[in-house]
């Protein structure tokens, strides 16, 4: 009897860490691959960011990556960027960044370090409008 009941605690734990509510449906579909303003604002805010900070947050990352999970730049100096916020490897950036919550995380973690100051295009000026 006690198998079921771990099954099901297990299964809502896989669903809830892949749905977030407030997306169009009640959830944030993942597996899409491209983000829409406001399901770039839920993940951040999912992801430890501020409110405050989610809407300059989903345009930087449109800004980025245009809203695409599996986004990746060869900056030409042997860095690379990657995931909808363009993590790039000397910041921790890898192909486990394609992950949106490990990317998230990784951009709310920049942010708290160095505010803005780490996307380029926010230095331009280049998210404004974006969402």
């Amino acid at each position: 009897m006690l198998g079921p009941v771990i099954t099901l605690v297990t299964l809502f734990a896989l669903w809830s860490t892949h749905n977030l509510p407030g997306t169009t449906g009640g959830t944030l579909d993942l597996a899409s691959g491209t983000l829409n303003c406001l399901q770039l604002e839920r993940l951040w805010e999912s992801a430890g960011g501020s409110s405050s900070t989610a809407f300059t947050a989903a345009e930087i990352a449109r800004a980025e990556s245009s809203g695409e999970q599996y986004a990746k730049d060869d900056d030409g100096n042997g860095t690379i960027d990657y995931g909808y916020w363009q993590i790039n490897s000397s910041n921790g950036g890898s192909p486990a960044s394609y992950n949106p919550m490990t990317n998230a995380r990784e951009a709310v973690s920049l942010y708290d370090a160095d505010g803005w100051y780490p996307w380029i295009t926010w230095r331009h000026g280049a998210e404004i409008g974006q969402c």
